[in-house]
């Protein structure tokens, strides 16, 4: 049988990166907290938070219990909280708002090689059954809940800029990400797959200086609908496929950051109430660009601004 095709790589920095991605990890969620969080109280939940969802399968009474000994020998030196406070800030909705600004802050250390993205959705299991489903049947058959989890990403280092977890309202999404990208990062291309072929996608890449890549459907009129963007770019994919194919196809990046994020962070969650759901599957992204980082500062000696 005829051995796959391996893409080259190096292996000592490939070694380097794996072996320090635990030592750098405690570093990096001390200084990012520090640097985010203002309130003392704050700074301690929120570590403690990303060191429990570090490790999945951890419930809140375990995580205490290895909080404690990393503190015992000296890893960790912020109080741990009891399991009941960790419970009830991994329930705060309003806790999110300081999530947004770990993804925002963990993101920038790498716009100086960012300029490319895709957005692609995907879904995470979670532990509970709905009976909706059973009973509109009539049958004996229970639908396991589940998120859907939407991320715009990086292609070069896979780095997540936005998060959303939310069922529906796709494009809407899309756009919030692309505003919310802009902000720190140049835009160059935007590339995302057929679910996000619209006008008004193309319109808010085009309007942050990016050029739209989208999976274009058949179904073009071939009119641009007071969008110009949205013809040149259905031209393109129909009369220079191969040149348009190169550029879309770094969507494939995306589908890369989730399989890592599910392979290392976990697939699932275990939280019962929808906003301790959607806390635990952000704070899981965060560590997902922790990881980022700690490539970025041995493969391109970037230091993120918070660890100075």
């Amino acid at each position: 049988m005829k051995k796959r095709k391996r893409w080259p790589r190096d292996e000592a920095l490939y070694n380097k990166v794996q072996e320090t991605e635990f030592p750098n990890f405690f570093e990096f969620v001390k200084h990012l907290t520090n640097y985010v969080c203002k309130e003392k109280k704050m700074k301690k939940i929120i570590q403690c938070l990303l060191i429990w969802r570090k490790f999945p399968n951890l419930s809140v009474r375990r995580a205490r219990g290895f909080l404690l000994a990393l503190k015992q020998f000296k890893v960790i030196t912020v109080g741990v909280p009891c399991f009941k406070t960790l419970s009830n800030y991994n329930e705060n909705g309003y806790l999110g708002i300081i999530l947004d600004n770990l993804i925002e802050e963990s993101s920038k250390p790498l716009s100086v090689i960012e300029h490319d993205f895709a957005t692609d959705s995907t879904g995470i299991r979670t532990k509970l059954f709905s009976t909706w489903y059973s009973l509109r049947c009539r049958r004996r058959i229970r639908k396991r809940d589940h998120l859907k989890t939407h991320i715009s990403v990086g292609v070069k280092s896979k780095i997540v800029t936005s998060v959303d977890i939310n069922k529906g309202k796709d494009n809407e999404i899309f756009r919030e990400h692309v505003d919310k990208t802009s902000k720190n990062f140049k835009i160059n291309e935007w590339s995302g797959d057929g679910m996000y072929w619209a006008k008004e996608n193309c319109r808010a890449v085009s309007s942050v200086g990016g050029k739209p890549y989208f999976n274009c459907k058949k179904s073009w009129n071939g009119k641009q609908g007071g969008c110009p963007p949205w013809k040149i770019m259905n031209q393109e994919s129909i009369n220079n496929k191969e040149f348009y194919d190169k550029h879309y196809h770094k969507r494939s990046n995306v589908e890369s950051a989730n399989m890592s994020k599910k392979m290392i962070h976990g697939d699932k969650v275990y939280s019962r109430l929808p906003s301790s759901r959607i806390n635990e599957e952000t704070l899981r992204w965060i560590n997902h660009n922790i990881n980022v980082l700690n490539r970025a500062k041995h493969e391109w000696c970037i230091e993120p601004k918070f660890m100075t």
